[in-house]
C-alpha cells in the first residue's frame, strides 16, 4: 500500500512540474496576445500594451519553467530520500503559484470581464493536495518509517 501511495504522489508531482515547464514554454514564446488576455484589454490599446504584455509574459514564461524544473529535482530528492521536507516545499512554492495566478486571473476578470480559468487552477491544486497527502500516507505506510512518525528528514 505505501509503494502505491508512494507512487501516486510521484507521478502527481512530476506530471505537475511538467505542467509548469511547458505552460513557461508557452507563456515564454507567445507572439500573439492570448484571446484571455487581449479580452481583458481594450481594442484601441492593445498595440500600446503589447511591449509590457509580451515582456510579463516572458517573465512569467521563465519563472514557471524554473519553478517546475526546481519541483522536478525536488520530486526525484523525494522519490530517492523519502523526504517529506522536500515534498513539503514543493508544495508550499507550487501552491503560492496556483493560489496567485487564481487570485490574479479572478481579479482581472472581475475588473474587465475577460474569460478566467480558475477551473484548472483548482485542478493544479486538488492534484497537489492529493500528491502531498499520498506521500505523506506512504510514508506513515511504510514498514520501515512507522517508527520515525512525525519526523520529517
Amino acid at each position: 500500500m505505501h509503494r502505491l501511495a508512494h507512487g501516486l504522489a510521484i507521478g502527481l508531482l512530476v506530471a505537475l512540474g511538467l505542467f509548469l515547464i511547458a505552460f513557461g514554454l508557452l507563456y515564454a514564446n507567445v507572439r500573439s496576445m492570448l484571446p484571455f488576455h487581449a479580452a481583458a484589454i481594450p481594442l484601441d490599446h492593445r498595440q500600446a500594451a503589447e511591449p509590457l504584455y509580451f515582456a510579463l509574459m516572458k517573465l512569467i514564461g521563465g519563472a514557471s519553467i524554473g519553478l517546475g524544473g526546481l519541483g522536478l529535482f525536488l520530486t526525484w530528492q523525494a522519490a530517492r530520500l523519502r523526504s517529506m521536507s522536500r515534498v513539503a516545499a514543493i508544495g508550499i512554492a507550487y501552491s503560492i503559484a496556483i493560489l496567485t495566478a487564481a487570485y490574479v486571473a479572478e481579479t482581472l476578470a472581475d475588473a474587465t470581464g475577460a474569460p478566467t480559468s480558475w477551473h484548472i487552477m483548482g485542478g493544479l491544486m486538488a492534484g497537489l493536495i492529493v500528491a502531498c497527502a499520498s506521500y505523506g500516507a506512504g510514508l506513515a505506510l511504510h514498514p520501515q518509517k512507522r517508527n520515525l512518525a512525525g519526523k520529517f528528514d
